[in-house]
């Protein structure tokens, strides 16, 4: 096998063109609530990943390309955003949870690992509630858990802004439109990251370029627009949760991981949370850093 058999990399003439090894195959499949893009590439247990606002699959490139050798690894498009075409705009963590698991069926692909990264981590958490039997853990990178008081506190933060203004109904498509890449680069990537060597101009302009169609971002202010029926979501199920947990944080002020993990624990009914904090990393966890990130998952992933 050479390293080339799970290299990606994007076009460098056109950033919306993905450049995939021998190893990876890129397809869509059609489930009740959209037609899913995926990813897939490598052999082992299974890895599945879900991505967060202003990026799409490729945030998860890298980290796929490292970890590809032990293990299955998929990531998706959410409904609507990138290649993947929506069919029924529901947006909330549960819909989506329940996307990924049609998804796994059709592929035949069992008791899978979820890591979801921003608003990907709701829907890696949805997918724990619903599906508890069927995966061996879930991971979530740096993301928000609509319901608790951590993230009740963190969204009404001054920098945390575009969690109300992304709720606006047809505004935020309005002032974006047309300018995608330029407002993921000063309000988000520029602001988020801490390792910016990582995102490149490329870099961030493949992923505007996955918001850029009207139903594309649409979708993207969808996660935010659902918030409050994952907040629901999250405080109807409190019963005991046995699937390992795996909280990563971006390093911003502390060392020390947020109280969320404890939260979890103590308010959520999951029995088994760990934390920590990567080092030397901002809100992209999988981009900024993702040898670190493959090298915590494929610890976590192989038990």
């Amino acid at each position: 096998m050479s390293i080339e058999q799970y290299d990606i990399s994007l076009d460098s003439k056109n950033p919306s063109k993905i450049v995939l090894g021998s190893g990876f195959k890129s397809d869509t499949i059609e489930l009740s609530g959209a037609n899913i893009h995926y990813v897939l590439g490598g052999s082992g247990p299974a890895i599945i990943f879900v991505h967060g606002f202003s990026e799409d699959w490729y945030e998860f490139s890298k980290v796929m390309s490292l970890l590809a050798w032990d293990f299955t690894t998929i990531a998706i498009d959410l409904r609507g955003i990138g290649k993947s075409q929506v069919k029924q705009e529901a947006y909330d963590a549960e819909s989506q949870a329940q996307d990924i698991h049609e998804l796994l069926a059709k592929l035949n692909i069992t008791n899978p690992y979820i890591v979801g990264h921003d608003m990907g981590a709701m829907i890696a958490y949805a997918y724990a509630r619903l599906y508890p039997q069927e995966i061996r853990g879930v991971a979530l990178l740096d993301g928000p858990l609509p319901g608790t008081r951590s993230t009740g506190i963190m969204v009404h933060l001054p920098i945390m802004w575009h969690f109300t203004f992304h709720r606006i109904a047809k505004l935020p498509e309005k002032l974006i439109s047309h300018r995608e890449y330029a407002y993921f680069k000063k309000a988000f990537f520029k602001r988020f990251a801490k390792n910016e060597h990582a995102l490149s101009d490329t870099v961030m302009r493949h992923y505007a370029d996955a918001y850029t169609k009207p139903e594309q971002l649409r979708a993207g202010l969808g996660l935010y627009r659902a918030y409050r029926m994952n907040r629901k979501f999250m405080r109807n199920h409190l019963d005991a949760l046995h699937v390992p947990i795996l909280l990563l944080e971006g390093h911003y002020f502390s060392d020390k991981p947020s109280p969320l993990a404890k939260e979890l624990s103590t308010s959520f009914g999951c029995l088994e949370v760990n934390a920590r904090v990567v080092k030397d990393c901002g809100h992209f966890m999988a981009i900024e850093q993702p040898t670190a990130i493959a090298n915590i998952l494929h610890n976590h992933a192989s038990s």
